[in-house]
């Protein structure tokens, strides 16, 4: 089946509310139904397209161990293949001699002359990647992200806030649905704001109307940014320029670009998201009220005023406290203010 009959399937089962009959109407399991359904509310129409199935290569090595094989002879150019075998055999890594061999002719690296060449111009990088930090003036080393805030001086709102773009599918009577959210890990603040693609020039749009107002009103300023190294948020070009980027640095926001893989970072802002689609999302897929763009982000604000300003937190350090009155507690307000306001847009 393609991807708009498994389309029709799942919209099928949605609306009928039943499943199994769908699934014996097209003979299909549930399983598979399933499986589609959670492609789907992943990845879109994409989620459900057939995707090309690339042959295996036998003995090929993986990014990761030709990284550390590359990373050796940039510090050893004078060790062959057998030698750097037996070298990172004791570091665990499980890779033939064959393997490291086909690795080094790949690259270039066959010889030891042209080992040395690369390694000079590593180092070479090296030197002017550290020249260049302290042209800016930064001389002192970075400090790490204390993700978890064990540090008090460090656990308050905005220390650490989290930014994501989720593609929530393409909607009945609405089209397609992109989120964009901004999450403070520590008050659980969430600003959300739906637009129908993804684009940098959406990111400055969101911060500029509804985030930077929002923490100019709360009286705190969001310490560091975390987001995805993703084209979107950040240039994979080490001296390059990214729009988004440089309107952060403009509103003196410090940006911490990790990758994807690093769950336990972005647990918060996952819990968050994963809230959003069973208290919103699910009901609003059926909401035949819901005919347009502008009525569904209308229905998605009025569920954040109450996530926001009437839901109680009931774990972690603010436990049985509201989002919005941790923010205000920290900036010394006693009276709630219509926060939601500069929420809307």
């Amino acid at each position: 089946m393609n991807a708009n009959n498994k389309y029709h399937i799942l919209m099928q089962g949605t609306f009928s509310n039943n499943v199994s009959e769908t699934c014996k109407a097209f003979g299909i399991s549930r399983t598979i139904y399933y499986q589609w359904c959670k492609a789907y509310q992943q990845q879109g129409m994409d989620g459900l397209a057939e995707k090309e199935r690339k042959p295996v290569m036998p003995n090929k090595v993986d990014k990761r161990t030709e990284r550390l094989i590359l990373k050796y002879v940039a510090k050893f150019p004078e060790d062959g293949p057998k030698r750097i075998f037996y070298e990172l055999q004791d570091e665990g890594v499980n890779i033939g001699e064959s393997g490291i061999y086909n690795v080094l002719r790949r690259n270039g690296l066959s010889t030891r002359i042209e080992r040395e060449a690369y390694a000079k111009e590593v180092k070479a990088k090296k030197r002017e990647g550290a020249q260049a930090v302290n042209t800016k003036g930064c001389k002192e080393k970075p400090k790490s992200l204390d993700y978890k805030m064990k540090n008090p001086e460090n656990a308050h709102p905005g220390y650490m806030c989290q930014q994501s773009i989720s593609y929530m599918g393409v909607f009945p009577r609405v089209g397609k649905v992109y989120q964009y959210v901004v999450y403070d890990a520590y008050s659980r603040l969430g600003l959300v704001k739906l637009y129908n693609r993804k684009s940098a020039i959406h990111f400055i749009d969101f911060m500029d109307l509804k985030v930077i107002p929002l923490m100019k009103t709360l009286e705190f300023q969001i310490d560091n940014l975390v987001t995805n190294k993703s084209r979107e948020f950040t240039t994979n070009w080490d001296r390059g320029k990214h729009k988004y980027s440089d309107f952060l640095h403009k509103n003196n926001i410090n940006q911490v670009a990790i990758t994807a893989d690093q769950t336990e970072v972005f647990q918060p802002l996952q819990q968050f998201v994963a809230v959003l689609t069973k208290e919103f999302y699910q009901q609003a897929w059926l909401d035949a009220s819901i005919d347009s763009f502008e009525i569904l982000e209308k229905r998605l604000h009025e569920y954040l005023r109450i996530y926001n300003f009437s839901r109680v937190i009931t774990d972690g350090p603010n436990q049985g406290k509201i989002p919005s009155d941790v923010a205000l507690e920290y900036t010394g307000q006693r009276e709630t203010l219509p926060l939601w306001l500069f929420t809307r847009r």
